[in-house]
């Protein structure tokens, strides 16, 4: 066989498996069934949904003083972000007002925070780069419940749900 004979079986061999692995109707009708089934309530995948649970607030109950204190509470590993707000140290209890995807905006309503009063707000962010915004914090869970019932009364603050609750960093649960 020459050469040229060669190069052109190569070539016709190459084609006709080309053309017989199309997709059909059939293998687009399972692979959308088998998406279905993974499906859960809210569209999204299981993995998806669990995911996003996870990014929830959990309702916690706190013993102090012979009180109990129950707080919507989400626990992650945060750092706090550079040139955002108040330097103090991360306490214990945050009170979380807002959670953004740019910094730019958690900087903005950080900012307009410190304009209404809140001096210790600041803007941390978790390794997802999601930046929340800390409107104050406590080392207690009674000054926390005091916190956000206060943030929850201001008129000057239009939050939405989960907004506010308790943002506990990681590195600072016991």
């Amino acid at each position: 066989m020459t050469m040229k004979k060669s190069v052109y079986l190569l070539v016709a061999m190459i084609m006709c498996g080309m053309i017989s692995c199309k997709t059909t109707e059939a293998n687009y009708r399972a692979a959308y069934e088998k998406a279905r089934e993974k499906q859960t309530e809210t569209g999204d995948s299981l993995t998806t949904a669990m995911l996003r649970k996870s990014q929830d607030p959990q309702t916690m109950t706190f013993n102090e003083n012979d009180k109990r204190y129950a707080l919507p509470v989400l626990t992650i590993p945060v750092v706090r972000t550079v040139d955002a707000g108040a330097q103090d140290g991360l306490r214990r209890y945050c009170v979380c007002v807002g959670r953004f995807k740019q910094v730019f905006n958690a900087k903005s309503m950080c900012e307009r925070l410190m304009a209404d009063g809140y001096s210790e707000a600041c803007v941390v962010h978790d390794r997802q780069n999601n930046y929340y915004v800390l409107a104050a914090s406590s080392d207690s869970p009674s000054e926390a419940s005091e916190l956000l019932i206060k943030v929850n009364g201001d008129k000057n603050l239009s939050l939405r749900e989960p907004y506010p609750y308790i943002l506990r960093p990681s590195h600072l649960v016991r």
